[in-house]
């Protein structure tokens, strides 16, 4: 079982393909690195491929104290270095969005772009406070299908849900404690950082903040102030809005998905 051992957790991690750059596909929270199955083939054709599970998900175990995004990039930068990834390309959905802008704000010489899939901000930017009224309770199953989103098929919509339900009640918290943290003390600094530097895609399907519950986007011009809030902070940001998907992208519309990763890759491939 391929796993790189830290002192204070141990990390899953599968690698296929070959080819540069490198991509790394980081799952989002309550998840892991099945998100990627239907991806993954497309992209190993023509590059080497690496699909890690986050510290306390799927088959990586370790200090909870870690699963936070400053923990996450840590451990992301630790596997990055030991598996000799040159400037790769990250790819972070939901919440692994601002694990992957993390990381490349710190190294930003090091990291060939970065991708944001149905990334977010549901803390300061242009995201809306939350309602004064404190929203009726939902039960676990009805936020991860509201999560999931009305597009996905029967099976996929199965597959998540049993990820995300079998997660524990200490790694649900640490997820919403930890987009919550780094939305409001560290989103504005580390994608100013990213300003000029590293090429940066927004894949978008889905739009949600604390007033406003996930919806699909509904045409392939429209915006969002989480994509009004990136294009203010990285000029170079390029964007590529998916039409009546849901949140998981990537197991709705595989194909379209590794065609937009794959001709980000390629411009990079050329510049390096």
């Amino acid at each position: 079982m391929p796993t790189l051992t830290l002192p204070d957790t141990t990390i899953f991690h599968m690698v296929s393909g070959t080819g540069d750059p490198p991509i790394i596909l980081v799952h989002g929270g309550m998840c892991d690195h099945r998100d990627w199955d239907r991806l993954t083939p497309l992209l190993a054709a023509r590059h080497r491929v690496v699909t890690p599970d986050l510290r306390g998900h799927g088959r990586s175990v370790g200090n909870m104290a870690g699963c936070t995004i400053e923990g996450w990039a840590d451990d992301l930068l630790t596997l990055l270095k030991a598996l000799e990834c040159k400037r790769p390309v990250l790819v972070g959905h939901s919440l692994a969005s601002r694990i992957v802008a993390e990381v490349a704000a710190r190294a930003p010489e090091t990291i060939g772009g970065v991708v944001l899939l149905d990334g977010s901000r549901g803390h300061g930017g242009n995201a809306a406070p939350p309602p004064d009224v404190k929203p009726e309770a939902m039960s676990l199953d009805a936020v991860i299908d509201q999560t999931i989103g009305p597009h996905a098929s029967s099976d996929v919509r199965d597959a998540v849900r049993r990820r995300m339900a079998s997660a524990s009640p200490a790694v649900m918290q640490a997820c919403v404690d930890a987009m919550r943290q780094w939305d409001m003390e560290r989103a504005d600094t580390a994608f100013t950082a990213l300003a000029g530097t590293v090429p940066l895609l927004a894949i978008q399907s889905t739009y949600h903040d604390p007033a406003t519950p996930r919806r699909s986007l509904t045409s392939h011009d429209e915006s969002t102030p989480y994509l009004d809030f990136l294009r203010s902070a990285v000029p170079q940001l390029e964007v590529r809005l998916l039409a009546d998907t849901g949140h998981f992208s990537m197991l709705e519309r595989p194909k379209t998905v590794a065609d937009m990763i794959q001709a980000f890759a390629a411009k990079i491939r050329e510049t390096t």
